[in-house]
């Protein structure tokens, strides 16, 4: 015990001491005592974190304390410090420093090969009071030690971890150079202890697969309990549900570790299967443990497991199913089936078939051989092929000169077997004509390209860049933003597509009268998926609005958290008045009930009125690709469907495509 007079001089030491140190001695040197203080303790956490940050590990352990220095030797401070780094995965740091505390420390002895500090002036006690205490021959006072502690937030960036977010406090006491950093291993985590050691990472079991549900919970993909991906609808939706089979041990090296695979696990080769993989996969529990130099490791950051998510798709089974019965019978063809009130994707539906069972099953999911499949087969020609639209694209030029005042619903212009440009002939499907003199929705019927070719070119001696600038608002030449399956962005042969693009000839040259005729048609270098065609026509069926497509509705977890929600979104408004959209329509409804419309023979009898436009598409062959897209009601639009039909031997899209338009739409209306 200390006895009271000897209590008193030790506290009148302590606060002459730190009275030495504190504000008023501040910021360099206190008058003849010999102890520097140029290193303020802000400027000492910066120097340490800094350090740490850029992965300077001999850099930190320089500005360490003498005596920290001399327990911890550079090389294993390093080696404790990387061992972090790699478990972890660290990409990066932020730092926040708060502001340093005083609080007081017990005396320690000093490195033998450091020199202490003189020490301060002391006052002169009273002669009646108790000896002062002793200096040591090394300069270290037997009594408090003035620290400073500064809390620091120390955000890791990991990417096996997510942030790793560490609070801590950084303790400093003076040296011969001013405030240096007290460290031991506690630092970093206190399952450590004072002797260091090293970091694992390590992960538990991969958690089942989630399955693909289509919109009425019908399940298109799911996981064996023998760990193999089987698709129990076999190739309903085959080329969007994509497929999903073990890795090999190369294909897993190749993987960036912080996905975590393994040779033998499943991941999604194509389709929503791959597209949706984070969802699907789930994620295993994953521990950062801190081994000690002596004891047992123990874990110091835990994420839990994050099971693999059921998703749900806005695929409706029966759409689909009559979408892909449609096209069975030919080499390659593709229909994409749309909701113009939200931009939902009811069916994808591709020619050739492709049964995802013949990549993880060999067979079908009933057991019955089936041969491996193409590469046309496994392509998603909805989404990933963009063909020449010929004119199923003509309702885009009449839209054009809507918008810019150069047509009406009183314009009048020739139907003739033919029309002449600079020289060159155009001529009408088989040379057929209505006249002299028609209005615009009687040639939309007739599909008379020698009435909208010579309306394009009033367009572009109006303004240049209208038809492609409009065109590029409903979509094409890009992404449509589905999303989750791989798509193509087709092709837009604008101005500036031009620039960089060579004609046959090899020659570079601007875009010209000859492009904008041929594009007022679907021809020329102009390619477009269904996919796209099927929302631009929706833009027309909505009166002015293009959707981003939707094919992801949600992802629960088994437990019925939803861990993803998706909503309808609308990518912008189409820049035409909504008077010239209703007259629009009505030209496309001239299509199938005027006596000579392209399609009035697919809908006879349908009952219900149907908007759409055949397209019969030059291919670079003998065969034509048929085109048709379509929505109906027309006044009142439910259901957008495009399809087409490639090199189809003496097909039109009137004659070809549309009647299969109206398999698709009866299924939807007989509900």
């Amino acid at each position: 015990m200390i006895r009271p007079a000897r209590r008193a001089v030790v506290l009148g030491l302590a606060l002459a001491f730190l009275a030495s140190i504190g504000p008023a001695a501040h910021p360099s040197r206190v008058a003849g005592a010999g102890w520097t203080t140029d290193i303020q303790p802000r400027e000492a956490v910066e120097r340490f974190l800094i350090r740490w940050r850029i992965g300077d590990y001999q850099g930190m352990h320089d500005v360490l304390a003498a005596a920290d220095r001399g327990h911890y030797t550079s090389v294993g401070f390093a080696a404790l410090h990387a061992s972090l780094a790699t478990a972890v995965g660290l990409t990066g740091m932020d730092v926040g420093i708060g502001s340093p505390r005083f609080e007081l420390r017990s005396p320690e002895a000093r490195a033998p090969d450091v020199e202490g500090p003189a020490p301060p002036e002391l006052p002169t006690p009273a002669p009646s009071a108790t000896p002062a205490p002793a200096i040591n021959p090394r300069g270290v006072v037997f009594g408090p030690v003035a620290a400073r502690v500064v809390p620091v937030t120390v955000t890791l960036h990991t990417t096996l971890m997510g942030d790793l977010v560490l609070e801590r406090s950084v303790d400093l006491t003076l040296g011969p150079s001013g405030w240096e950093v007290r460290w031991t291993p506690e630092f970093l985590f206190p399952e450590l202890g004072p002797t260091g050691g090293s970091f694992a990472l390590e992960r538990g079991p991969l958690p089942a697969r989630g399955r693909i549900l289509a919109a009425d919970g019908s399940i298109l993909a799911m996981t064996r309990s023998d760990g193999v991906r089987v698709y129990p609808l076999d190739s309903l939706a085959g080329q969007t549900v994509g497929y999903a089979t073990p890795l090999t041990d190369a294909e897993a090296a190749a993987r960036p570790v912080a996905n975590g695979y393994q040779a033998g696990q499943l991941a999604g080769r194509r389709g929503v299967e791959a597209g949706a993989e984070a969802l699907l996969r789930g994620r295993a529990s994953v521990s950062l443990m801190a081994q000690p130099a002596m004891g047992s490791a123990e874990p110091v950051v835990v994420q839990p497991e994050v099971p693999g998510a059921d998703v749900t798709l806005t695929i409706q089974p029966d759409l689909q199913r009559t979408a892909e019965a449609a096209l069975a019978r030919y080499a390659e063809a593709a229909t994409a089936v749309v909701d113009p009130r939200s931009g939902d994707i009811w069916a994808l539906a591709s020619a050739p078939a492709f049964n995802p069972n013949a990549m993880t099953l060999g067979t079908t999911y009933a057991g019955a051989a089936i041969a491996a499949p193409s590469a046309s087969q496994m392509t998603n020609h909805a989404t990933e092929t963009a063909y020449p639209t010929g004119s199923s694209f003509k309702p885009f030029t009449l839209a054009a000169a809507l918008q810019q005042g150069v047509a009406s619903p009183a314009t009048r212009m020739p139907c003739l077997s033919t029309w002449n440009l600079q020289g060159f002939t155009f001529h009408n499907y088989e040379d057929h004509q209505l006249g002299s003199s028609v209005d615009l929705a009687q040639a939309m019927a007739f599909s008379c390209n020698t009435t909208y070719m010579p309306l394009s070119m009033v367009v572009y001696e109006h303004n240049t860049r209208a038809l492609t600038d409009l065109i590029t608002t409903f979509g094409f030449g890009q992404p449509t933003g589905i999303g989750w399956i791989a798509e193509t962005a087709g092709v837009l042969p604008d101005a500036l597509w031009f620039e960089g693009h060579r004609r046959s000839d090899g020659s570079y040259s601007p875009f010209g009268p000859f492009d904008q005729v041929q594009l007022a048609i679907g021809q020329g270098s102009f390619l477009g998926t269904p996919l796209q065609q099927g929302m631009a026509y929706a833009a027309f069926a909505n009166r002015g609005t293009l959707w981003a497509p939707r094919l992801v509705q949600r992802a629960t977890l088994p437990d019925g958290t939803v861990v993803l929600a998706t909503q309808p979104e609308a990518r912008r408004a189409i820049p035409v008045d909504r008077a010239d959209l209703d007259y629009l329509v009505s030209t496309l409804q001239a299509v199938t009930t005027y006596s000579y419309g392209t399609a009035t023979a697919a809908f006879y009898g349908f009952g219900i009125p149907v908007a759409g436009k055949s397209g019969t598409a030059e291919s670079g062959g003998p065969d034509p690709h048929a085109w048709f897209p379509a929505f109906a009601p027309a006044n009142d639009p439910q259901i957008v469907v495009a399809t087409v039909l490639a090199r189809i031997h003496l097909g039109t899209g009137g004659s070809d495509a549309a009647p299969l338009v109206r398999r698709v739409m009866t299924t939807y209306f007989n509900r």
